[in-house]
């Protein structure tokens, strides 16, 4: 495998762990005070809000990952396609970490652990994400002497 892929996926890799083991801390933190209730005037104002936010990046997240994608010359070779496919693949993790991240921030503020479960969504899409070389080869539209160098 090409440093290529290799350092993309140390990228993704990284971005999934900080949500996790933010979540984790926080969760350890808080874990004599939590509390689970989807009612409003017990979260004001996060509620709905933050969960709101949270599905829409994840539709945000997939479109313009699909615009950028669709965008890339499939006539053009690898140098040319990867930047393209990494700078896609780079602005979705960063819209579905944002929020995670967010969410994860309104159950400290809250102590409310209704936030997690759309921080787990956003982290849950961000693993599904994750690149690989038969994705970049049905992505990119990848032939025989390129797909050897991702």
């Amino acid at each position: 495998m090409s440093t290529k892929i290799k350092t993309t996926q140390i990228i993704h890799f990284a971005l999934c762990t900080a949500v996790f083991l933010f979540a984790t801390i926080t969760i350890l933190i808080n874990r004599e005070e939590m509390i689970f209730t989807a009612d409003f005037q017990e979260t004001a104002p996060f509620n709905p809000v933050f969960p709101i936010l949270s599905i829409a990046s994840i539709v945000a997240g997939n479109f313009v990952y699909k615009n950028m994608i669709a965008k890339i010359d499939p006539n053009a070779n690898l140098d040319v396609k990867f930047p393209l496919y990494q700078s896609a693949f780079l602005v979705c993790c960063a819209l579905l970490e944002g929020i995670a991240l967010l969410n994860i921030v309104g159950f400290l503020m809250t102590r409310n652990a209704f936030f997690l479960i759309f921080a787990g969504l956003n982290l849950f899409f961000m693993i599904r994400k994750k690149p690989t070389k038969e994705k970049l080869i049905t992505e990119l539209n990848i032939h025989y002497p390129e797909t050897e160098n991702l």
